[in-house]
């Protein structure tokens, strides 16, 4: 993993964020996932501007970042670059003081990832302010642990109001009675980027989703910058009808 710093306007290589910084200590940062395909940055506009709107919903204005690190975003093989605004030094309820950090990871990207079986978890799942992603993850990351626990790829997250909001690390999209709907912003769930692209692909509604619906869908597939779209073959041990071929292909092809 390779890591930079962006100070007096350029990026530069560093060994990390100072422990000393509220990002390390109290997960206070927001970020964005960049996928890099053969030396390209996938995306990164986009991306930019969901960080800026992320800092000035937290109340640090709109702390603009023109672009990655030149190194990362012609990087090969593929991987993703993670853009972090930390609140810097200081105590909970000081002022915004940070930096932006960028970390390139090396790693599959847009391939045909196969389809994934999926659980319902049965434990509240609390959104970030916003539907921003923070660099307080332990939720998400404990979601994977629970299904690798129960031997399944995912698991579906429910807010304590009992809608749907995502999977760990992804939008979920489910066909109920013939239509297309994700979970509506005002469940928490995440304003991606490749949700944004399927959704100008499909008629997709944001709704309110609930347990009820995701036991009577009859497909199901996710998004995030890492896979692009992935079907989900089962929730909860029910077959779906997991095909969404076509889709997989149009990102790979006007995407990648």
């Amino acid at each position: 993993m390779s890591a930079w710093r962006f100070q007096s306007g350029l990026w530069e290589r560093c060994a990390g964020v100072s422990l000393e910084d509220r990002g390390f200590r109290y997960g206070m940062s927001v970020f964005e996932t960049v996928a890099i395909h053969r030396g390209r940055a996938v995306f990164l506009e986009p991306h930019l501007e969901r960080l800026a709107r992320a800092t000035n919903s937290m109340g640090w204005g709109r702390v603009a970042v023109p672009g990655i690190p030149e190194e990362a975003a012609a990087a090969e093989p593929a991987g993703v670059v993670r853009i972090y605004i930390t609140a810097g030094v200081g105590s909970p309820w000081d002022p915004f003081c940070g930096s932006a950090y960028a970390l390139f990871e090396e790693c599959e990207v847009g391939t045909e990832f196969p389809a994934v079986r999926a659980a319902s978890s049965a434990a509240p799942y609390f959104p970030r302010p916003g539907g921003w992603k923070t660099g307080n993850y332990w939720q998400n990351v404990d979601a994977l642990e629970q299904a690798r626990h129960r031997g399944v790829g995912d698991v579906l997250l429910f807010a304590p109001s009992g809608h749907l909001v995502c999977a760990s690390m992804a939008n979920v999209f489910l066909e109920i009675d013939g239509a297309w709907k994700t979970p509506a912003r005002d469940s928490g769930a995440r304003d991606g980027v490749v949700r944004a692209w399927v959704k100008g692909r499909l008629p997709v509604e944001d709704a309110l989703l609930s347990a009820d619906d995701v036991a009577r869908c009859s497909a199901c597939f996710l998004t995030n910058s890492r896979v692009g779209v992935r079907a989900v073959s089962e929730i909860d041990g029910r077959p779906l009808q997991s095909d969404v071929s076509e889709l997989q292909r149009l990102y790979r092809k006007l995407v990648l």
